[in-house]
C-alpha cells in the first residue's frame, strides 16, 4: 500500500497552532499580513495583538487561537518574509540561464532594492527585535548566506578551487545590503532608499567590485 506524500509545512506552521481547516489556514494567512503591516508601522514593540487583530478584521481571542504569543507570531511573519522572498529568488537564479554576468547583478541589486523598499518597516522591526532575540536575525543571516551561494553558482559556474570567488560574491552582497539597511534605519542618510539614481549607482559599484575582483 502507497504512502502518502506529506506536504512540507509552510514556514508559519511552527509557529502556530495547528490549521486544518481551509477556514482556519485563512484567518492565519489574514492575520500573518495584518501582523506585518502592523510590527510595519508601529515596531515590535509599539505593535498590539488587538492592533493586529482589528487589522485582520478578526477578534483578539482568534489570534491567540493561533498564535501562542506575540514573540510566535513575529516569528511566523518572519520566515514567512524570508521563505516567500527566497522562492521569487530561485525563479530569478533559474531564468539568469546564459545572461551575462553584468546583468545579473544589476538585476539582483535592482530586485533587491525594490524588495527593501516595500517592506522597510518590516526590516526595521526585524532588525529591532534581533537585537534582544538573535533567532529573528539568523532567520535573515541564512537568506544572506543561500543568496550569496545561488549567486555564486549562476555567475561562476560549479568550478571547485575557487574561495576567490565565494568571498567576492559575499562582499558584494555585504555591501549591497549594508547600503540598504542604512537607507533603513537611517532617515537621514545622504543616500535615499527610494532615489532611482543612488540604487543605480549601487549596481555599478557591485558590478565594478566583481570584475576588478573576478578578473582573469
Amino acid at each position: 500500500m502507497a504512502t502518502a506524500k506529506r506536504t512540507k509545512p509552510a514556514p508559519a506552521e511552527k509557529w502556530a497552532l495547528p490549521a486544518q481547516q481551509a477556514r482556519s489556514r485563512e484567518t492565519r494567512e489574514k492575520l500573518l499580513a495584518a501582523a506585518e503591516t502592523v510590527f510595519a508601522e508601529k515596531g515590535y514593540g509599539g505593535a498590539k495583538l488587538s492592533d493586529i487583530a482589528v487589522v485582520a478584521g478578526c477578534s483578539v481571542g482568534a489570534v491567540y487561537f493561533r498564535f501562542k504569543d506575540k514573540d510566535a507570531l513575529f516569528q511566523g511573519v518572519a520566515e514567512t518574509f524570508a521563505a516567500e522572498t527566497r522562492a521569487r529568488f530561485v525563479e530569478f537564479v533559474a531564468a539568469a540561464g546564459a545572461r551575462a554576468p553584468d546583468d545579473i547583478v544589476r538585476d539582483f541589486v535592482l530586485r533587491t532594492a525594490n524588495t527593501a523598499r516595500l517592506h522597510r518597516g518590516l526590516f526595521r522591526a526585524i532588525i529591532e527585535r534581533g537585537f534582544d532575540h538573535p533567532q529573528v536575525m539568523s532567520i535573515i543571516f541564512a537568506f544572506r548566506d543561500q543568496v550569496a551561494r545561488a549567486l555564486e553558482g549562476v555567475l561562476c559556474g560549479p568550478a571547485p578551487g575557487t574561495p576567490q570567488r565565494g568571498h567576492a560574491l559575499q562582499v558584494m552582497t555585504q555591501m549591497v545590503y549594508g547600503f540598504l539597511l542604512v537607507g533603513i534605519l537611517n532617515p537621514n542618510a545622504p543616500t535615499r532608499l527610494d532615489d532611482d539614481a543612488a540604487i543605480a549607482g549601487l549596481a555599478d559599484a557591485a558590478r565594478a567590485y566583481l570584475k576588478t575582483v573576478l578578473a582573469p
